[in-house]
């Protein structure tokens, strides 16, 4: 392979026999692009105090009675969020402001919901690190509402279209403001796990991924403001005491 420069890779790599079990990189593995992983292990969530690691990078704001957020034990890594007993209560699990369009920056969550009839889930970006319950980043309240400036990610709400999975964005909006969207044409069910990814470029374009594959695309989604990745969830038709499991935040951005 003398003068090789360059392997373009159209689906994955796939380390098989030897090279499963040893080094299979040699040399320093160099990206062009910041990239992370959070698998929301290895630390406490306590919230008397930001000492640990996880509170240090999240912020969690609980929003009403029995909500929660831990972090998931049992030899199951993730985060678990359970919704609370009030209707309509949102609770919120988010990064700090870390992102910019300038930066084009990607994220993505994996995540399972228990009982989709009874629940509301927002995942994607946003200018706010919480909004004050029952608002939400963006949700369904006799149809797509937001409660955030500038935003764009998944709206999964029982009280819209039951199961339906919308790509949704506001662009400086006040609340309540001009809600843009796209039905994915895809349902959540019961315990389903999924990987959603939102991705944005420099022009505040929104593409949005469902286990790999594109289903849906929002121009001029978002201003040029600094973002979080967030996470809402909360109850819908008094379906309390529901579990959200997130199991791992990916990200990606330019580096300058």
């Amino acid at each position: 392979m003398a003068g090789f420069q360059e392997l373009r890779v159209g689906r994955e790599l796939d380390f098989v026999g030897r090279a499963e079990f040893n080094p299979n990189i040699k040399g320093n593995v160099s990206t062009e692009r910041y990239c992370s992983v959070d698998w929301f292990d290895q630390a406490t969530l306590d919230l008397a105090t930001a000492t640990n690691t996880f509170n240090k990078n999240y912020v969690l704001t609980l929003g009403g009675t029995s909500d929660d957020g831990a972090l998931q034990a049992a030899g199951h890594i993730g985060f678990d969020g359970t919704t609370g007993t009030g209707d309509n209560e949102i609770s919120f699990l988010s990064t700090a402001l870390i992102f910019d369009i300038t930066q084009e920056p990607e994220i993505e969550m994996r995540i399972k919901i228990a009982d989709v009839s009874g629940t509301f889930v927002y995942f994607g970006f946003s200018d706010a690190t919480s909004e004050s319950t029952p608002a939400a980043t963006i949700d369904a309240d006799g149809g797509l509402t937001n409660a955030a400036t500038d935003a764009a990610g998944f709206v999964i709400d029982a009280d819209l279209g039951s199961s339906s999975i919308y790509c949704a964005s506001v662009k400086t909006q006040s609340a309540a403001g001009t809600v843009q969207s796209v039905d994915t044409g895809l349902d959540y069910s019961d315990n389903a796990t999924k990987n959603l990814r939102v991705k944005l470029d420099s022009s505040g374009n929104a593409s949005f991924y469902v286990d790999g594959v594109g289903k849906g695309y929002i121009a001029s989604a978002v201003a040029d403001v600094p973002l979080c990745a967030i996470l809402n969830y909360g109850t819908r038709n008094d379906g309390g005491s529901v579990h959200i499991y997130a199991r791992y935040l990916k990200k990606w951005q330019d580096i300058e």
